[in-house]
């Protein structure tokens, strides 16, 4: 069976009883937060470091030392930094999956992650690092 066929356009200067369209809604669920922390990536291909370009209680944009496979589960770890010093706050270690995959324009591999499993102590972390880092800016 045949989908309907769409209306037909009105004529030339005929007046238009067509509505604009509604703003698409935001994907996004989070406030990003652009901050640097360390991160270190572990697949099943092996562990390498990589830089958050920026972060949300919902996932984080890096440059990573090396290229990710879009759908590529990983377990992230997010190191503070403080004055160029790691702190001695423990990491923070989240499940997450490879929603989009890039590159610089000098060619150093970028993705985006998606937090998939995250406690709600871990959520806290996260929720104190932004609204720290989002003070200091």
């Amino acid at each position: 069976m045949r989908p309907p066929a769409p209306p037909p356009l009105p004529a030339s200067g005929a007046p238009s009883t067509a509505r604009p369209a509604a703003p698409v809604p935001q994907r996004r669920a989070h406030v990003r937060v652009d901050v640097r922390m360390s991160a270190e990536i572990r697949t099943a291909r092996g562990a390498f470091t990589a830089t958050t370009r920026d972060l949300s209680e919902g996932g984080a944009g890096l440059d990573a030392e090396r290229p990710l496979q879009e759908g590529e589960e990983v377990a992230l770890g997010l190191f503070l930094v403080l004055d160029d010093v790691e702190s001695d706050v423990p990491p923070l270690w989240v499940k997450a999956r490879v929603a989009w995959v890039g590159e610089t324009d000098a060619g150093q591999p970028r993705a985006g992650v998606r937090f998939e499993v995250i406690t709600d102590e871990q959520r806290a972390w996260l929720r104190q690092v932004l609204g720290q880092m989002g003070r200091s800016r």
